[in-house]
């Protein structure tokens, strides 16, 4: 029973928290005078579908601790190229299980990363991007592969592919939900990752700059974190839209691993 309450408070707690960034993305959206962001009963069913996977994700977070990768490692197929999960800001690898399962009931061979410390520069973080892809290579003989970063995990990624260690080792990157041109609520973050995504960050001015390998980006209409939604979309690749998707529901969404899935296979049937 104690655990029960207890449990029961964190959902309350998430559920209050999720309101409050809702509120401030729809109180955003009217100001910029947009002219539908959504039927209201329908905002209200994202809310509370956000609350939940936030609060599965909390007290799945533990998990994250352990790597898993080789518990669903298909070591023998190699149909399709390597996939690299990068996580976001203050999360860590168990927030992909969800689509790290579906990517190997599909043949994917699939790893995952731990950004930490996570208050470190995503130039920093990068480098743990770095050592995995080494590692990656070693264990499958490959030196290229996909990287699929969720929010902050996709600048992460970015950032990897345009240095020196990732030249050359990035296939393709899929983006969900990353603020390729900042996000306003980062100013509420600590630590300097959280900094560098400030809208008018120096870091986001560069890493715009930079030659990319090709990217496909999917983004919400009414992301809860990414203010505006629209600082999601990558500017000269393809992108898709997704009407009224929470932050961490995007992780949890058949439709936005039909997209993943759909173009990780696209690419390997172009190379056939």
């Amino acid at each position: 029973m104690i655990v029960f309450n207890i449990l029961a408070w964190i959902f309350i707690i998430v559920l209050l928290f999720i309101v409050n960034q809702f509120a401030i993305v729809i109180y955003d959206a009217l100001n910029a005078h947009k002219k539908s962001i959504g039927h209201s009963a329908a905002i209200a069913l994202e809310v509370i579908l956000e609350a939940v996977v936030t609060f599965i994700s909390l007290i799945t977070y533990v998990l994250g601790f352990i790597n898993y990768d080789a518990l669903f490692l298909k070591k023998d197929n190699k149909e399709y190229p390597p996939v690299l999960l990068v996580h976001g800001y203050m999360m860590n690898r168990a927030c992909f299980f969800y689509i790290h399962l579906r990517l190997v009931l599909d043949g994917f061979r699939v790893f995952t990363v731990n950004l930490y410390p996570p208050v470190l520069s995503i130039t920093d973080l990068a480098e743990r991007v770095a050592d995995k892809m080494d590692e990656m290579a070693d264990k499958t003989g490959e030196k290229e592969a996909y990287l699929v970063g969720h929010s902050m995990g996709g600048l992460v990624s970015r950032y990897y592919s345009s240095s020196p260690r990732g030249k050359g080792r990035v296939k393709r990157i899929i983006t969900i939900a990353s603020p390729h041109k900042g996000t306003r609520i980062a100013v509420l973050g600590i630590g300097k990752d959280a900094r560098e995504m400030i809208p008018w960050s120096e870091f986001l001015h560069e890493l715009n700059n930079k030659p990319m390998p090709p990217i496909y980006a999917l983004w919400s209409t009414l992301d809860n974190l990414i203010v505006p939604p629209e600082n999601a979309f990558m500017e000269g690749m393809p992108n898709d839209s997704l009407p009224l998707k929470g932050h961490i529901a995007m992780l949890f969404s058949n439709t936005v691993y039909r997209h993943i899935v759909s173009h990780l296979k696209e690419d390997t049937s172009d190379t056939k």
